[in-house]
């Protein structure tokens, strides 16, 4: 559908013309993939959009297609969606369907977090791209700011990638996300696999509940091979 200069290389938007889905492509990375309706094909997508149901407030760091800030919107929450790279707001609405209602603040996701006295009860975070290092990202001062923007009973969930099955990365972040005052779960792709995604979940409750009824069947059913667990003590 086009092609479009992005801040990690170009950016190609591709159509399925028997399916109406659309996938978004920056440099090597597979950003996002919607159907129609602007719902994600990924299951972490889903993931996120559930252990984010009790929000009504959410402030989402990251955009490409903007599948998962279209979700949490359409469920009813205000959301604030922040990108360094403008191109990805303008993307998402024309091609990924994503409402115009959702607040769009173009920043590196380090400097809103040092300027904004606003407060969420809920934060999403999907970053990345080729090259992004999360464990420079994600040091302990900048999950600190990220839990400083949180309300009491606020929750955070996180997707990252994680490299093979003994990465001690996701467990480091988790301990710096969830600090002393949240409990934590990493939840987990199919083992053995190289470079998978995995979703951190910080929550003021003892026992995650993942709303899995709520997946659609075809997201249920890959989402079978994922695994819960508690952070590692190292």
């Amino acid at each position: 559908m086009g092609y479009f200069e992005g801040a990690y290389g170009t950016i190609c938007i591709i159509e399925d013309k028997a399916t109406g889905a659309r996938r978004y492509y920056e440099g090597n990375a597979f950003q996002s993939h919607a159907l129609p309706s602007g719902e994600s094909c990924f299951t972490y997508i889903h993931l996120m959009s559930n252990l984010l149901r009790q929000t009504t407030n959410v402030l989402l760091l990251g955009c490409a297609g903007g599948t998962l800030a279209t979700m949490l919107y359409r469920q009813g929450k205000a959301v604030t969606l922040v990108d360094h790279n403008p191109i990805s707001f303008k993307l998402a609405q024309e091609y990924f369907w994503m409402p115009r209602g959702i607040r769009c603040i173009e920043a590196d996701f380090k400097d809103f977090l040092g300027m904004t006295s606003e407060r969420f009860d809920g934060i999403a975070i999907d970053v990345g791209g080729t090259d992004f290092r999360f464990g420079d990202e994600f040091g302990r001062q900048t999950c600190q700011a990220l839990r400083g923007t949180l309300t009491q009973s606020g929750r955070i969930a996180m997707n990252l990638l994680v490299e093979h099955d003994l990465d001690p990365l996701p467990d480091e972040i988790t301990a710096d996300l969830a600090g002393s005052d949240l409990n934590a779960w990493i939840i987990d792709e199919a083992f053995g696999e190289p470079e998978r995604n995995a979703v951190i979940a910080c929550a003021p409750e003892r026992r995650l509940e993942l709303g899995q009824e709520a997946f659609p069947p075809v997201i249920a059913a890959e989402f079978l091979s994922w695994s819960v667990r508690r952070p590692r003590l190292w």
